[in-house]
C-alpha cells in the first residue's frame, strides 16, 4: 500500500451543490491528434488542448509518476515494470507481475487512480490486435463512466491503458474513431449534469503514426565484444531491459564502458542520439554531433564539442542576446523551457538530465533515442506485432501528450509535473491521509 503519511483524494466527498472533476487519463495519445480532432468540431466544450511534455524516456511509468507525485505516487524502481536492480544485480518484474494486484497496482502510482483495469486485462489487450485493444478501450471507458457516477467523490481520477496499444497496433484512424465517440459521450455526460462537472482528459506521451523498422542495438554490440545478458559479470557485460516496442533503450554497464557503449550505439543507423551520465555531467553523442549537458541548482548549460547533436546552438545564441544566460554560459530552467517547449527536443536539458539522475530509482547508465521511425524491444512482441505507432524517444511527436478540460484556459505547454497545479487542483485536497 502507499505510505500513510501522503494524502488521498478519495477522502473527501462532494456536496450535492459542488462542482465535480472527472479526470480520465488516457495512455499514448498524441497532442497532435486531439488538436487534429478539435479543429474539426470535437470536444466542443473544452477550452484549446495544451501540450504535456513527458518525461524522458518517454514511457507510461516515468510519465504517470511525475503526473501523478502531488498525489503522493512514490518512485519506481525502473522505467518500466521490468527492469534492472543493480543492487541485487538482477532483473526485476516481468510479464507474470502484471497478474499480481499486490506487486502491479498496490503500493504503485496506479492505486491512486479511481478506476484503474487489471492487469489481466491489459495483457489481453495484445491477445488480438487491434481488435482486443478497440473492444478494451470501449469497455475501460464504459466501467470509469458507471463507476463515476456511482462514486461521492468530488475528483474522480479513471486510467485508460487501451488507448496506447489501439495506437501501436490499429493505427491512427482506430484512435480517431474511439476519441470521436468518447467526445459524444462526455457531451452527453456534460448535458446530464447540468453545469455541474468538469471534465478533464489527458494523456502520458504521445505516440507518432509512421513506418517502422528494428535498431540493432545489441548486435553493434556484440560486434564490438560486449556481452548482453540479465546481469553484470565483467567490464565487457551490458544488461538491457527490453519491454514493448519504443523509440528509445536504456542500457547498464560497467562505469568505464560507458563512454564506449554510448560510441558503438552512436553509430548504429536509427540512432538519433545516445546520452550517458559521467563525472556529474551529461554526455551526448550523436551523428549531429557532441555534447556536454551541466547543471548548478536550476540552472543548465550546454556546451558543444563537435557539431550540435540537440540543435540548441541558435537558441542558447538568443537567449545569450536577451540576456537570459549568465558570464558562464548556465541559463535558468523556467527560461529554458520557455524558449524550448515547441522545440523538436522539447525540453530536453531537463529531460535528459533527470532521464540519467533521478526519474526512477535505478536510473540507467545510458540511453538512446532513436530516430522516428525506428524501435527497439521486445523480440516476442516482434513476432506476431506490425508495429504503427510508437514514443519513446526525445523529439517532439513521441513526447507530446495533451491536457482538454473544460475546466480552464491552459498554458499552450505544461510539464508532466506540473499538470496538477495548471488544472487549478490543490494536491492537498486530493491524496492519501
Amino acid at each position: 500500500m502507499l505510505d500513510p503519511q501522503h494524502t488521498d483524494h478519495r477522502t473527501r466527498r462532494s456536496s450535492p451543490d459542488s462542482i465535480r472533476h472527472l479526470i480520465l487519463s488516457l495512455d499514448g495519445v498524441g497532442y497532435a491528434l486531439i488538436q487534429e480532432l478539435k479543429l474539426r468540431g470535437h470536444f466542443a466544450s473544452f477550452h484549446p488542448p495544451a501540450r504535456l511534455i513527458a518525461p524522458f524516456p518517454t514511457l507510461t511509468n516515468p510519465a504517470f509518476i511525475e503526473i501523478l507525485r502531488p498525489l503522493g505516487a512514490p518512485p519506481s524502481p525502473g522505467y518500466e515494470d521490468y527492469y534492472y536492480d543493480p543492487t541485487a544485480n538482477a532483473m526485476r518484474g516481468g510479464f507474470w507481475h502484471r497478474f499480481r494486484r499486490r506487486t502491479f497496482i498496490e503500493g504503485t502510482f496506479r492505486e491512486l487512480f479511481d478506476y484503474h483495469p487489471s492487469g489481466v486485462t491489459m495483457t489481453l489487450e495484445y491477445a488480438a490486435p487491434p481488435l482486443s485493444a478497440w473492444l478494451d478501450a470501449q469497455l475501460s471507458v464504459q466501467k470509469a463512466l458507471g463507476r463515476f457516477a456511482r462514486s461521492p467523490e468530488p475528483v474522480f481520477i479513471a486510467y485508460v491503458s487501451a488507448t496506447d496499444p489501439l495506437a501501436h497496433l490499429g493505427g491512427a484512424g482506430l484512435v480517431r474513431r474511439f476519441l470521436a465517440a468518447l467526445d459524444r459521450k462526455l457531451e452527453q455526460l456534460l448535458r446530464e449534469h447540468e453545469g455541474r462537472l468538469h471534465i478533464t482528459l489527458f494523456s502520458d506521451h504521445g505516440n507518432l503514426f509512421a513506418r517502422y523498422r528494428r535498431a540493432e542495438l545489441q548486435e553493434a554490440l556484440r560486434a564490438d565484444g560486449f556481452r548482453v545478458g540479465s546481469r553484470l559479470e565483467g567490464d565487457r557485460s551490458v544488461v538491457q531491459p527490453r519491454y514493448g516496442l519504443v523509440g528509445c533503450a536504456v542500457f547498464y554497464v560497467a562505469e568505464a564502458q560507458e563512454p564506449r557503449v554510448a560510441e558503438v550505439l552512436a553509430v548504429v543507423p536509427g540512432v538519433d542520439l545516445v546520452a550517458y551520465h559521467r563525472h556529474g555531467m551529461v554526455y551526448v553523442v550523436g551523428p549531429r554531433g557532441r555534447a556536454r549537458i551541466e547543471r548548478r541548482g536550476d540552472r543548465y548549460r550546454y556546451l558543444t564539442f563537435t557539431g550540435d547533436p540537440l540543435q540548441l546552438v541558435p537558441i542558447l545564441d538568443r537567449l545569450r542576446a536577451e540576456g537570459r544566460m549568465d558570464e558562464e554560459g548556465f541559463v535558468a530552467d523556467a527560461d529554458l523551457f520557455a524558449a524550448t517547449h515547441a522545440h523538436s527536443y522539447p525540453d530536453a536539458l531537463r529531460r535528459l538530465w533527470d532521464g540519467l539522475t533521478s526519474i526512477v530509482q535505478h536510473p540507467a547508465n545510458v540511453l538512446v533515442s532513436l530516430e522516428d521511425g525506428y524501435y527497439e524491444g521486445s523480440d516476442l512482441l516482434d513476432v506476431f506485432a506490425i508495429l504503427r505507432a510508437t514514443h519513446g524517444n526525445l523529439r517532439r511527436a513521441q513526447t507530446e501528450g495533451f491536457v482538454l478540460t473544460t475546466a480552464k484556459a491552459l498554458p499552450e505547454a505544461i510539464r508532466a509535473t506540473d499538470l496538477w497545479s495548471a488544472l487549478g487542483l490543490s494536491p492537498e485536497e486530493h491524496a492519501r491521509p
